[in-house]
Parts: structure tokens; C-alpha cells; sequence
């Protein structure tokens, strides 16, 4: 019995003895970063969507009765069909007019060899060489005939082949405006195509933002999912009428977003500036003012009183006694007093 009270008295002192400072208080466990001197630009938060790079409304050329169209939800690859157009009328044109061409070349060859001959003839008279003039005449005539009827030949075969309807793109089907057995005319809408594969934000930027956004530039672009970075892929120099506002395309590299998905884009609205900051969960809010916690090189916390600034999506300026590279608290900040021992769970 005295040896496990003995063991039960000396496990106690094991335990207990870690937590046992000059104080009597256990050192507060706590996160820190460094103030950081960082180029920021103030911004706005402005809404996008997510599109497919390549989005059509596929018509008609030709005029018909549609045999066959895909459906909603549909995938196809580029140069794949997409819809038939009953053909039968244009393959009856395209026949006739091909029939008119093997009597004209014919007529073309007569001729041809009529003045070879005639040119011989005239050498020796008179009489031969108007006829010789009259034949090449009637030959160059034939072959101008020809040449018509073969922009016809081509013609009709070309519209033939505008009854099938092929994708421009590999896509997916999100739309159809015309069903089997409809009519439709050229210019009539027959499906809409997307090409889900290559995506983008489009979001529109006020004025003020609009000088400070080039092409190439990374924005931070929030998701339903996560916050990434994105890249400027086009800055469109032209202002909506009634808005006033500008477009810009940014790529993104998230699969998962869809064509239709709601994002919003971190639009600058002045240009940068060179800013002690510090990371958002920095900051402490009190009744009295903001404050952030350093610690010191006795592993102490020391409040600064602080004002803030501009910021992006991670930092935020603060004006104060703050230098590049102090440690400042941004885990465990919220119970932490001025004075007390701390222990770093890690430095990012």
C-alpha cells in the first residue's frame, strides 16, 4: 500500500511540475508570423461566372426538315454531327447540274480540235481563217459556260453538304431549340454547344479598377469551394453604356467550377503600395482599439496598439510600433495578456 501511494504521489509531481513556471502559470501555447514588408493594393470584391471559352448557338444554313438533332446533355467532339437536315432536294439539284457538265466539256473538246484543224486550213485561205475565228470564238464561249456551271456544281454541292450539321468543337449540348420532323430555316437556331473543357471567369470591373488590371496580372478569385489565384487572360477596353462597367476574362485552374458557377474576384482600385502587414488573424479587436501581440526575444507577448490600412485577401496593413520580421501572434491571440510566457507552436 505505501508503495503505490508512493508511485501515485511521485506521478503527480511528474505531471504537474511541467506547468510550474516562476509565476505558477503555464505558458500559453501559441502560432506566430512575421510582419512582412509587402507590396498591396487596396480592392474590391466584384462578382464573375464561370463560362466555357467556346460558346455557340449552332444554326441552319440550309433550308429543311430536320431528320435527326442530338439532345441536352449530349457530348460531342469536334467535327462530329450534331443534326441532319433532310437532303434529298439538294442532292436532286446537285444531279442535274452535274448533268449539265459532260455535254459542255464535250462541246469545249470540239471545239478545240475544230480550231487545230481550221489553223492548218488557214495557212492556205482565206475562207479558213474566218472560220477558224468563228470556232475559236464558239470555244471560248463553251469553256466560259463551263466554268459557270461548275461554280453551280460547287455551289450545290456545298450546300448539300451544309445539310449535316457538324460541331465546331468539342462540347457538351446545353440547349436544343429545334425537334426532330421542325422545319427550319437557314439562320435558325438548332442547339447551343459549350465547351466545357476550356473554362473562365468573366466578371465586369469599375472604372477605377479598370487602369490597375492588365493582362497577365494575378487576382484572387473567391469559389464556393476554396480561394485560389487566378491570371488575366484579357482586359476589354470598352465600357458598357448603361453601367459604365469593363470586362476582363481570368483563368483559373479549378475543374471542379462548372460553366454557370458564382465567383468573386478581387479587383484592385488603386495602385500598389510598399506596407507593413500582417496576417487578418493578427488582429485583436477591443473596445479600445485594434492591437496585435509580439512576441519578444524572452518569449513574452507585448501588446502594440495598431491602426490598419489597406489590405488583400491575407495581409493587412498596420500602422504602429511594428518592424519587418517581428513575431506576432496569430493563434492563441484571444486570452493572451501583455507579460505572459508563451510557447511557439511553429514560425510559418
Amino acid at each position: 500500500m505505501r508503495h503505490k501511494l508512493t508511485y501515485l504521489f511521485l506521478l503527480y509531481f511528474v505531471l504537474l511540475s511541467p506547468l510550474v513556471n516562476a509565476g505558477g502559470v503555464p505558458p500559453t501555447m501559441v502560432q506566430v508570423d512575421d510582419a512582412i514588408n509587402i507590396e498591396i493594393a487596396p480592392f474590391i470584391w466584384v462578382s464573375g461566372t464561370v463560362i466555357g471559352r467556346f460558346d455557340s448557338k449552332i444554326s441552319a444554313e440550309v433550308t429543311g426538315v430536320l431528320e435527326n438533332v442530338l439532345d441536352v446533355g449530349d457530348r460531342v467532339e469536334k467535327s462530329e454531327v450534331i443534326a441532319k437536315i433532310e437532303g434529298l432536294k439538294y442532292q436532286l439539284a446537285l444531279n442535274e447540274i452535274n448533268a449539265e457538265v459532260k455535254p459542255i466539256e464535250t462541246m469545249v473538246e470540239f471545239y478545240r480540235k475544230e480550231a487545230e484543224r481550221l489553223e492548218k486550213l488557214a495557212k492556205q485561205n482565206n475562207a479558213a481563217r474566218n472560220q477558224l475565228d468563228q470556232t475559236q470564238a464558239n470555244h471560248d464561249e463553251a469553256q466560259a459556260k463551263i466554268r459557270i456551271v461548275r461554280a453551280r456544281l460547287a455551289m450545290a454541292q456545298d450546300e448539300l453538304k451544309k445539310t449535316i450539321v457538324k460541331a465546331p468543337f468539342s462540347g457538351v449540348i446545353t440547349e436544343r431549340y429545334k425537334a426532330i420532323g421542325e422545319r427550319v430555316e437557314a439562320g435558325d437556331e438548332i442547339v447551343r454547344l459549350i465547351n466545357t473543357d476550356k473554362i473562365e471567369i468573366q466578371a465586369r470591373i469599375p472604372q477605377e479598377s479598370f487602369q490597375h488590371i492588365q493582362a497577365g496580372d494575378s487576382l484572387s478569385i473567391k469559389g464556393p469551394s476554396a480561394e485560389i489565384e487566378g491570371t488575366v487572360r484579357a482586359s476589354i477596353p470598352v465600357g458598357d453604356d448603361l453601367s459604365r462597367l469593363y470586362e476582363i476574362r481570368v483563368d483559373f485552374d479549378k475543374e471542379e467550377w462548372g460553366a454557370g458557377t458564382a465567383v468573386q474576384i478581387a479587383s484592385p482600385v488603386n495602385k500598389k503600395q510598399n506596407v507593413i502587414a500582417v496576417p487578418r488573424d493578427a488582429l485583436v479587436i477591443r473596445q479600445s482599439g485594434v492591437v496585435i501581440y509580439r512576441i519578444n526575444g524572452e518569449n513574452k507577448s507585448e501588446v502594440v496598439s495598431v491602426k490598419t490600412g489597406i489590405a488583400n485577401t491575407t495581409h493587412i496593413q498596420v500602422i504602429g510600433d511594428v518592424s519587418e520580421n517581428d513575431k506576432i501572434v496569430v493563434r492563441g491571440n484571444e486570452r493572451l495578456r501583455p507579460g505572459q510566457t508563451v510557447e511557439i507552436m511553429g514560425i510559418n
